[in-house]
């Protein structure tokens, strides 16, 4: 009979590996909802259990090579294309400096095939845009003590270390700077949760908003918004999206948060907000605090790690 592994009381549980392995742990610094405590252990009692110590062993070693998961669809425009490949190169660059070997895997957002990353023992992961339902499969694949951080996701669990931009703040920054009533052009997001957080933190109404999903018949839903929002002033989040409302000519005033890192492709006369990093410096340097010292009372617990705007 196959031995139980923290990964099958985490797919039971319906929860993360790390989430098992502190109930079963009994780490005391983490705050777990008692009816999720009580299921762990009342899974791991039915499946009979039994630590392994060799398993754990293995989380000690290293094999110098650290995974990037992207989530991403097919057509995609080119300014969300745009977003992961700097996204994507910024870290991979930091990575190789400090000596690491990078793996980039592209997955179905719907539907992610996993048995590559099986196949691999990874000192560390990222995972970028990861749809909510889909964020526990992705990370049972992955032992206790492997830091696995999010960037470009919210995901409503603790356990979880996550990195991005802080709209809030750029948000309320364009909009008490605009001359005129504003309304928000922002890309699509595979991770709900996010562009939940970015259109409440606007403080816009739906109807002054507009999701950029395509290129085609998006680029003439995005003219019609344009049209609707005549007078106003226009707020983009991704310069590359703001280059495509530029080329519309419907836009009379236009304020772009640079989450690309090239401010340099909009128009002189279109105001540009600036963030400090482009998220792959912070979840870089969250990564190695992770690995060097897991204990730390600032990061074991999970937490949201904002890259503010720039001054």
């Amino acid at each position: 009979m196959k031995k139980a592994t923290m990964k099958d009381i985490a797919r039971l549980a319906n929860v993360s590996v790390a989430t098992v392995s502190y109930v079963l742990n009994n780490v005391k610094n983490q705050t777990i909802p008692d009816p999720t405590r009580q299921s762990i252990l009342q899974i791991a009692k039915e499946l009979n259990y039994v630590p392994n110590l060799a398993a754990r062993s293995l989380v000690v070693q290293r094999t110098g090579m650290v995974g990037i998961l992207i989530n991403k669809s097919p057509g995609l425009p080119y300014w969300k294309r745009q977003s992961y490949l700097s996204l994507t190169d910024s870290l991979e660059s930091k990575l190789t400096s400090a000596g690491y070997h990078t793996l980039v895997i592209s997955l179905d957002p719907l539907n992610p095939a996993m048995d590559v990353i099986r196949e691999r023992k990874l000192d560390a992961v990222f995972v970028l845009d990861v749809m909510d339902e889909m964020f526990y499969r992705i990370s049972a694949n992955f032992v206790d003590g492997v830091p696995l951080i999010l960037i470009g996701s919210l995901i409503n669990d603790r356990m979880f270390n996550q990195v991005n931009y802080n709209y809030p703040k750029a948000l309320e920054t364009a909009v008490s700077a605009a001359d005129a009533p504003s309304c928000l052009i922002m890309e699509n997001h595979h991770n709900a949760a996010l562009a939940g957080w970015i259109m409440d933190s606007s403080g816009l109404a739906r109807e002054d908003i507009y999701i950029a999903a395509g290129e085609d018949q998006g680029q003439k839903e995005l003219e019609a918004f344009l049209l609707r929002s005549r007078g106003k002033h226009i707020i983009v989040i991704n310069e590359f999206l703001a280059k495509a409302v530029e080329r519309t000519g419907l836009a009379s005033s236009v304020t772009a948060l640079c989450t690309c890192g090239f401010p340099e492709i909009v128009q002189p006369d279109t105001q540009i907000i600036r963030f400090q990093n482009d998220r792959a410096q912070t979840a870089f340097e969250l990564m190695v605090t992770l690995k060097s010292a897991p204990d730390d009372p600032a990061i074991a617990a999970g937490n949201q790690f904002l890259v503010d705007i720039s001054p």
